[in-house]
Parts: structure tokens; sequence; C-alpha cells
């Protein structure tokens, strides 16, 4: 982030706010903010963060967090405002706003409709978008009667390993492909990850897979055909976790996946697509294309080898970062661009995820994870 931050002002620029800032250095919203700070084409006119400045909720917070907010305030040409509720900001009238939805996905239905009330022309919504497929198809059905035009930020959908391995399996009758997405939790971090992210392994971190099946493939509850779950517990694992903060007797515990391994096949192909997710796998993933026999053509890896040797030096210089946002960083910006281009344009943002695919995506993960755990009972 600059150390002198300024307002942009002006027809070639988009006023944004920022809606879930969470902690720097971990929250997802407070990299989208260093981001859009950066952007000539975004003005950052708010941030909402509903815990941390919320005085009930959080009476004293950190320290990393009050820094932040005295350099937004404090920035040229009028400061960015920031407050614990999108409706404590003027109203959106005098200038179209884009508002980005960072929070945590059990808050994003109420944060979602706050931001359309107070008059946002366009929301980038974090994935998966909503806790279940009704409210996300709500939130849809709002956005729709107001003529909000609503975008989520499923960064593969653009990202450059992912093109080169469908432009591959194009090439190649009878190909198949399989995405691997990995994470660098620890295993002893898991307690907390899994507490932060509630909805779910296949909802929270898989979800960018299946919004590749949904995209690029045309896979959806009602086209699949097969789902084949790897239950060795190298590719598949299910774990309960205690919920740190949680005392006996009233400790509680949370179970999810550490990683899961499954193929689909639809309804009108003989050919399969592959995903494989994993909290402790590292911080490379791939896309591994192989031909009509099973032999690999190619693998994809993401970030390719020159990309993770400056990864390895920024975390080196900056551990308390997390990875991942050094990792995704070009196309988290990539993202951001097609959508504010979008707006100031008038025109669609090219391969970027709609709420519609967002909505079969959170379809896929609830009947997948309904299955995973069907064929786990049983045996």
């Amino acid at each position: 982030m600059s150390d002198t931050l300024v307002n942009k002002v002006g027809d070639k620029t988009l006023d944004v706010v920022l809606v879930g800032c969470g902690m720097p250095k971990r929250g997802m919203g407070w990299y989208h903010l260093t981001q859009l700070l950066e952007m000539e084409n975004a003005n950052v006119i708010g941030m909402v963060e509903p815990f941390f400045l919320n005085p009930t909720l959080c009476p004293t917070p950190p320290a990393a967090f009050t820094e932040l907010v005295t350099q937004l305030e404090a920035a040229a040409c009028g400061g960015v405002v920031c407050t614990d509720s999108v409706s404590k900001l003027a109203t959106f009238e005098e200038k179209d706003t884009m508002c980005l939805i960072a929070g945590r996905t059990n808050d994003n239905p109420k944060l979602f409709k706050e931001c359309v009330d107070q008059g946002a022309k366009v929301i980038y919504l974090e994935k998966p978008g909503a806790p279940t497929v009704a409210e996300l198809q709500e939130m849809s059905d709002l956005a729709e009667s107001k003529g909000v035009k609503v975008y989520l930020g499923y960064n593969k959908n653009v990202t450059p390993y992912v093109q080169k391995a469908l432009a591959l399996q194009k090439e190649n009758a009878g190909s198949s492909i399989t995405f691997c997405h990995n994470n660098s939790y620890a295993t002893n971090e898991l307690n907390e990850c899994f507490t932060r992210n509630r909805e779910g392994m296949l909802k929270n971190m898989a979800i960018h897979e299946l919004a590749l099946l949904v995209s690029f493939f045309g896979v959806t509850v009602d086209t699949v055909k097969d789902f084949n779950l790897n239950t060795h517990t190298l590719f598949t694992e299910k774990l309960s976790v205690w919920v740190p903060g949680t005392v006996v007797p009233n400790d509680e515990y949370i179970s999810d996946f550490s990683r899961i391994g499954f193929s689909v096949t639809t309804k009108d192909s003989d050919n399969s697509v592959s995903v494989m997710a994993d909290r402790c796998g590292g911080n490379v993933s791939f896309a591994s294309v192989k031909n009509a026999d099973g032999v690999e053509i190619e693998k994809f890896n993401f970030p390719d080898e020159e990309t993770l040797k400056k990864v390895e030096k920024q975390c080196e210089e900056d551990p308390e970062m997390m990875p991942y946002f050094f990792v995704q960083s070009d196309d988290y910006s990539t993202l951001k661009n097609l959508v504010v281009d979008s707006a100031l344009s008038g025109e669609p943002a090219q391969s970027v995820a709609t709420i519609q695919i967002a909505i079969e995506a959170l379809k896929l993960a609830e009947y997948f994870t309904e299955e995973a755990g069907r064929v786990l009972d049983a045996m």
C-alpha cells in the first residue's frame, strides 16, 4: 500500500466501497483494498468493517487495523470513510458505485442487501456469495429488480494456467483435465481454518474449481451422470476439530474435509473432469491434461517455477502475509480491473463469473458435499 493515499476523481474512475476488510495481511478484503488503492481506474471512497470498527463487538481493535484506518482517513482529497456499516455511508447517488463484498459468507446476504439499498450499481462478491443456494438466488432476484450487475471473485476463470489447460484439452479429442487446488495451512491451523470457513471445503476452497466445471464443462446438478469420490485417505479426508475459544463443558467441534478428490461425468459426454483440493497441500496448484489412454500430455503448475521462487522470496521477506495473496495477486488484479472497466464502459465483464454461474457452482457444492458424505458414511 502506498505511503501516501490520494482519492482519484473523474469520469475515468469508478467509486468503490470495500465491505469486509478483516485483518491486514490476513483478510481477503484487506488484500483487495490494497490493490484497489493502486488501481488508476478505481477511487476508494469507503471501507466498511463490521467487526473491528464496531466498538461493542471489538472494544480494542488490533494495532495493525487501527493504523490502517488512520492511513485511510488521512488520505488526500477527502480521505476514505471508515465505518462498521454500509448504511452509515452517504447514499451512492452522485456517481455510479461498486461495492466489493469480502465479508464472512454467513454475513454476505445482509451486506449485499445493504449495498443494494444504498444505491450500488455494481457488486463484486467474494465466493461463494452466500451460505445457501436459496439465499444466493434471493440476492440475484433483488439485484435484477434494481438493475444491479453482480460478479463473483472466481479468479481461476481468468488465470493463465487454467486457460492453457483448457486450450490443450480442446486440441486433443478424448482428453480429460484434473484441477488440483492446494493451500498451505499447517495441520495445527485447520481448526482455525475450519472455524473461519464454516461453509465447508466445497463451498469455500474448492468452489473455484466448481465454477470452472460450470463455466467451461457445462456441469450442473441437472447434467451430472456420475460423481466418483476417491476414498483413499491420500485424496479424501474428513476431520472433526475443536473450535478455538470453546471450553469444557461447552466445547465445540466442527467437521469438514481437509482434502477431497473426485471426478464427474456429464450426461452428454463420456469424458470426465476431476477435482482435487488439499488445505495442507502447499503453495502449488495445477491443471493436468491426460489423453484418452490416461497418459499425461502436460501439467500446468500454478505458480510456475519462476513465480514460485518469487513467491518464496516474498514469503521470507513478509512471513506474516498469507502466501496465497502473493501467489494469486495477478489474478485478483485482473478480475477487479475487468469488472471496473466493465462498469465504466457499460459492457459485460468478459470471462468473469456472473451470479448465475455462482448459483450453479453453489448447487454443485451442496450436491457433492451430500454425495461425498453418503459415500464415506457407507464405508
